[in-house]
């Protein structure tokens, strides 16, 4: 049990999707009673305990805080990547969004003033800065300060209406994004493991909200003492066998962790587990009893005799 406990990383709750019919499991190789295995004889037989795991999960938070107003999804509902699986209640935001917008739109409006002043005071300088009009006493000095006087504050004013425009944008873009969080989808295609809350529950940005495994090859996840770690590599063929289904399977180790677990003195590895061709889903916290294969085992067997130094 203190085995199974480090098994972290795995459904508390096991769930069946889709359970075997006779016509699929009738081709998988069964264990008779005697057969059956118990943890004695596991730790007897130096086989490892595991647990069958999901090729991905991922909790589905909450961005933001906020009232949950629908759930569109359930227990084992089968979703695919971008579908809307629930919303938050985003009545406030919607509406300093809305407000947002029209001070945006005010802003762009002061903006065309301030860029059509610029171009008549652009106009009226290039009309009086000749240095023929001074001469002539047509225009004064006073006049033509002036004039350039009045082209920067117009252009002061255009990059004044222009940064309010660009600080409008920026509130508008972040109210749009605070709407969009208010809609939780799901990520990948995959089946509804797990429903944390219900409609009208008020949650914080970060509130787990729905549990979401991906379909795809399912694997198992194995606990190695330490003592046992060089009997296991990469890619050694192992025998795992179900006892909640009656199941004995084939894969490969895919992956060795480099380190040994502190809490467990274990050493967490993962391996493949072929279905040949069942049409049923092997549920993710299912227990196994992950064993080497017979010539794995002579093999690394035969590997630690010539490793040993003989002794004449």
């Amino acid at each position: 049990m203190v085995l199974l406990a480090s098994l972290g990383g795995v459904f508390a709750a096991r769930r069946t999707w889709r359970r075997p019919t006779p016509e699929n499991v009738a081709a998988t190789p069964r264990l008779s009673e005697g057969e059956r295995p118990n943890s004695s004889r596991t730790s007897e037989t130096g086989d490892f305990l595991g647990v069958v795991i999901a090729e991905v999960s991922v909790n589905l938070a909450a961005l933001i805080d906020g009232r949950v107003a629908d759930v569109k999804v359930h227990v084992g509902s089968e979703v695919r990547q971008g579908e809307l699986v629930a919303t938050l209640e985003a009545r406030s935001v919607r509406q300093e969004l809305t407000i947002a917008e029209a001070e945006l739109l005010s802003a762009r409006a002061e903006q065309s003033v301030a860029r059509v002043a610029l171009e008549q005071a652009k106009e009226r300088l290039q009309r009086r800065d000749t240095s023929q009009q001074v001469l002539t006493g047509a225009i004064s000095e006073e006049e033509l300060s002036t004039a350039r006087y009045e082209q920067r504050m117009a252009a002061a004013q255009l990059e004044v209406a222009s940064s309010k425009v660009q600080e409008r944008e920026a509130r508008v873009a972040q109210l749009s994004q605070r709407v969009a969080e208010t809609f939780i989808r799901a990520p990948f295609d995959g089946v509804i493991a797990s429903r944390f809350i219900h409609p009208g529950a008020l949650v914080q940005a970060g509130t787990p909200l729905i549990h979401l495994v991906r379909r795809g090859a399912p694997q198992a996840r194995f606990a190695i003492p330490a003592s046992q770690v060089r009997r296991v590599s990469v890619g050694t063929a192992v025998q795992v066998t179900v006892p909640e289904q009656g199941l004995v399977l084939q894969g490969k180790v895919t992956q060795v962790a480099p380190e040994v677990d502190v809490a467990s003195l274990m050493v967490f590895a993962l391996t493949s587990l072929e279905l040949e061709g069942q049409q049923f889903a092997l549920p993710a916290g299912s227990v196994v009893r992950v064993s080497l294969v017979e010539g794995e085992r002579l093999g690394h067997a035969d590997a630690r005799v010539r490793s040993e130094p003989h002794n004449p």
